[in-house]
């Protein structure tokens, strides 16, 4: 996501499509995974993007009142919006999400840098951090379902020598 030549209005344009795009990919992901555990991460997830989206609206009404908000027509993460059009699978969704996380939480983290009103600064700062988070919660799943490929697919757990879950 390159935004040298971006004006305020197109940032926080990608950035809504961005969480758009985001709850949505969560949203297909919850349909492919039967572990209940991991279902409701993802809805978490989808939910963090939503306020995520009216955060960032919220900035771009008071920092542009009088303009209605365009969104571009792709995500800026071009894996996203491919992965919206193909069925691919839980593992290959799990990456592009964490490369989307990643990517976002570091878009946020530059425009935090470059904005001189404090609390959109402070806004961009809370985001990235957000992105982190969810970068690292996905990676957790992520690592499960490698280490036991039959985890997505599994409503309960594995218990005994194998692994016990413990929280959300």
């Amino acid at each position: 996501m390159e935004q040298a030549d971006l004006t305020s209005l197109e940032v926080l344009g990608i950035a809504v499509k961005s969480e758009i795009d985001s709850a949505q990919l969560y949203r297909i992901m919850g349909k492919k995974v039967r572990n209940l555990v991991v279902r409701k991460k993802l809805a978490f997830l989808v939910e963090e993007e939503e306020k995520h989206r009216a955060i960032l609206e919220d900035l771009y009404d008071k920092t542009f009142p009088d303009v209605p908000l365009v969104l571009p027509e792709n995500s800026a993460v071009p894996q996203v919006t491919q992965a919206l059009k193909e069925d691919l699978t839980q593992a290959k969704l799990f990456q592009v999400a964490m490369k989307a996380e990643q990517m976002n939480e570091t878009f946020y983290a530059d425009l935090a840098e470059k904005i001189k009103d404090p609390t959109g600064k402070s806004m961009l700062t809370y985001l990235s951090r957000m992105e982190r988070v969810h970068y690292q919660l996905l990676r957790g799943e992520h690592e499960l379902a490698m280490a036991y490929p039959d985890y997505f697919d599994q409503e309960e757990f594995l218990f005994g020598d194998h692994m016990v879950h413990l929280g959300p």
